[in-house]
C-alpha cells in the first residue's frame, strides 16, 4: 500500500470527496469543500494522505488540517471541524500507516480530533479520548421526548408558555451578534475576529448546498436566540448556536432544539449530533434531553 501526501491543490476533489461519501464513517466536515472553508484564511491550509485506487480513484483519505506557526506548518484542528476520520471504502483500514507517514512527514503537532486512533507505542502520541452526544431519531417524537429529563419537560412547558416567535432564516449575522454580545467573552483567549469571517465562509458554503436550517427565537420583533443545524444524510449536527440572557431564562434554545427533533423525528438511522464539548453544565443540559455519549 502506497500512501501519498498531496497539497491541497493536487487532491482531486471529486475523487476524494467521492471516496468520503463511500466511507461508513462518511461526515460533513470531510468533505473537500468543507475543509476548504475552514482553513480559507491565512496561514491555514490542509493537506491529505491518499491511498489510489487504480489511476484516478481514491481507495482511503484522511485530511491533514495545517496552520503556519512561527513559520513552520504544524498538523492544528480548525474550527467548526468536531473531528475528522479516515475514510475508505475498506471499512478495515489501519489508522497506524496513516499516522506513520503523518508524523514522518509533520514534526510538529498541536491538535488532532481524529475518530480512530493507532493503538502503536512507538508513535509516542499523546491520546485522549473527547465525546460529543448523539440522539437517535429513528422513533417517533413521543417515544423520544419521553427519555427527556424532568427539568427539561418543564423548562420546555416554560418556554411554550413564553410565546416565543420561531422563524426559519438565511441570514446568519444576528446569531454572530448574538454569540460576540452574550458568548465571546467566556471563551478562554477570547475569540479573534478571523472566527466570524470564517463562520460566515462556512455558512456560505452549507447554505449554497441546501445543508442548512437556521432558526431563531424572537420577542417583541428583536432575537434572543439562534441555532445552526446541518444535516449530512445520516446526521444532523447542532453546529452552532447563541443566546443572550433573556433567552437564556427564557429556555429558547431548549425551545430550538426541542423543534428541530420534532420535525426530524422518525427519520430511519438519522442521528442528532449535539457537538457537545467536555464542559458539564453543557453535557448535563444535551443528556437531559435522552442524548448519550459517543467517544472519538
Amino acid at each position: 500500500m502506497t500512501i501519498r501526501l498531496l497539497p491541497r491543490q493536487r487532491i482531486n476533489a471529486t475523487a476524494w470527496d467521492a471516496c468520503v461519501a463511500a466511507s461508513p464513517h462518511r461526515i460533513v466536515y470531510g468533505y473537500s469543500w468543507y475543509l476548504d472553508a475552514v482553513t480559507s484564511l491565512p496561514d491555514w491550509s490542509w493537506a491529505g494522505l491518499v491511498v489510489m485506487d487504480g489511476c484516478t480513484d481514491y481507495q482511503t483519505v484522511i485530511p491533514v488540517p495545517l496552520r503556519r506557526k512561527r513559520g513552520r506548518w504544524v498538523v492544528h484542528q480548525p474550527l467548526f471541524c468536531q473531528f475528522l476520520a479516515i475514510y475508505s471504502r475498506d471499512e478495515n483500514a489501519d489508522p497506524t500507516p496513516f499516522f506513520e507517514v503523518m508524523q514522518q512527514r509533520f514534526h510538529y503537532g498541536s491538535v488532532l480530533n481524529c475518530q480512530q486512533i493507532p493503538n502503536t507505542p512507538s508513535l509516542r502520541l499523546q491520546t485522549r479520548q473527547l465525546h460529543t452526544h448523539t440522539l437517535s431519531l429513528t422513533s417517533d417524537y413521543e417515544s423520544i421526548a419521553r427519555n427527556y429529563s424532568r427539568d427539561r419537560t418543564l423548562n420546555l412547558r416554560r418556554a411554550e408558555a413564553a410565546h416565543w416567535q420561531v422563524v426559519n432564516s438565511d441570514d446568519p449575522e444576528p446569531l454572530i451578534y448574538l454569540f460576540r454580545e452574550n458568548h465571546a467573552a467566556d471563551i478562554p483567549n477570547g475569540v479573534a475576529p478571523w472566527a466570524y469571517v470564517l463562520f460566515g465562509r462556512l455558512f456560505a458554503e452549507l447554505q449554497k448546498r441546501g445543508l442548512i436550517t437556521l432558526r431563531y427565537a424572537l420577542n417583541g420583533g428583536v432575537v434572543h436566540a439562534g441555532a445552526l443545524f446541518v444535516r449530512d444524510r445520516n446526521r444532523l449536527i447542532y453546529l452552532f448556536n447563541a443566546a443572550s440572557d433573556a433567552g437564556r431564562r427564557g429556555n429558547a434554545r431548549t425551545l430550538l432544539i426541542d423543534q428541530i427533533i420534532r420535525d426530524n423525528a422518525g427519520s430511519h438511522g438519522l442521528v442528532f449530533d449535539f457537538e457537545s464539548p467536555e464542559k458539564p453544565s453543557v453535557v448535563q443540559f444535551y443528556e437531559s434531553f435522552g442524548a448519550m455519549a459517543e467517544p472519538f
